[in-house]
């Protein structure tokens, strides 16, 4: 008699839309699509949702450690992107439950839209797009420029870095804050390291690359913003809560800042009406710097890849908690 096959939620987005990929797994897995899912932060409504499941291809929705006490027969949390704050690693460790993300998977796709950012800030490229389709033709003043100029990284992980190799083509000046660098990599890039209040009135562009936890939430504050220059464009791209929204939003509006690209926000989705939809000076994205084909295929490799091991009873690469083996 063949083994019940094991129950996995598909809740992220980005398994929707790489669905095909993850056929193959039929054969193991029982794949219960439940998109709906993905960012609730109704514990209800979520314990429902995952009710027998063994395994769930998390989004961006909260797993605490009252919510796995309801899930008893989860053992595998398989997060689509590398962000873990929404996950309570040391109550899902408790449990025995492993917990892993995607890895290397999006750093460059991250890495490609942080560029974007930057280039449509300096460049002003919405402000033209505007001016050019209205009649207006060119908007009046001169644009920035991304060759020679100086970047400062907040966090050089698997983004950053990544970051830093496509900056070294626009010969940019790279200044960069990171506790455990790299060193070789910072020598072989040129990327100077140093503390964040030093670095800020040098920098023509600021971006952000620091995962969220205790250290870094609200790491970019009003502060920080008033020791850049007034030429200077913020981007973000890590998760909203690195940067006082707030803060930002009065430096753009005051002309303190020339502007800013933002893919992460406090609260997403964005609400209709918000303050920053109205600045001229900020390009927003929706969150959306993993989907791309390329991003989304590498994905749900990894996360076919993450499965099938944790199923073998080995730690799938990406495992937040190897001790759960234990």
């Amino acid at each position: 008699m063949n083994a019940p096959r094991r129950r996995v939620v598909l809740v992220s987005e980005i398994a929707r839309l790489g669905r095909e990929q993850l056929d193959g797994l039929e054969t193991d897995f029982e794949l219960i699509d439940s998109y709906e899912l993905d960012n609730v932060r109704d514990e209800d409504l979520l314990a429902a949702g995952l009710e027998g499941a063994w395994g769930v291809v998390a989004g961006s929705e909260s797993y605490t450690g009252p919510l796995l006490d309801r899930l008893p027969d989860l053992r595998v949390i398989a997060r689509c992107g590398v962000g873990f704050d929404a996950i309570d690693v040391s109550a899902a460790t408790a449990r025995g439950i492993v917990v892993s993300t995607t890895a290397d998977a999006n750093a460059e796709g991250v890495a490609d839209l942080t560029l974007t950012l930057m280039l449509a800030c300096l460049r002003r490229v919405l402000v033209g797009d505007r001016s050019a389709r209205s009649g207006t033709w060119r908007p009046p003043g001169l644009a920035g420029d991304l060759t020679d100029a100086t970047v400062g990284i907040v966090g050089l992980g698997r983004v950053g870095r990544n970051v830093a190799r496509r900056l070294r083509g626009f010969g940019c000046r790279l200044l960069a804050v990171e506790p455990y660098p790299d060193r070789e990599f910072c020598r072989h890039y040129g990327v100077e390291v140093g503390e964040l209040d030093a670095i800020l009135p040098l920098l023509d562009v600021l971006t952000i690359h620091a995962p969220l936890n205790s250290s870094t939430r609200k790491l970019i504050r009003a502060r920080e913003l008033a020791l850049l220059k007034p030429s200077a464009v913020v981007v973000n791209t890590s998760r909203g809560d690195v940067v006082d929204q707030e803060a930002l939003i009065a430096a753009l509006t005051a002309g303190r800042l020339a502007g800013a690209g933002l893919d992460v926000y406090e609260r997403e989705p964005l609400p209709a009406g918000h303050p920053l939809t109205a600045l001229e000076n900020v390009v927003l994205s929706p969150h959306a710097a993993s989907f791309s084909r390329r991003t989304v295929r590498r994905m749900l490799d990894s996360i076919r890849a993450s499965l099938t091991s944790a199923a073998a009873g080995a730690l799938p690469e990406g495992c937040l908690n190897p001790e759960v083996s234990r």
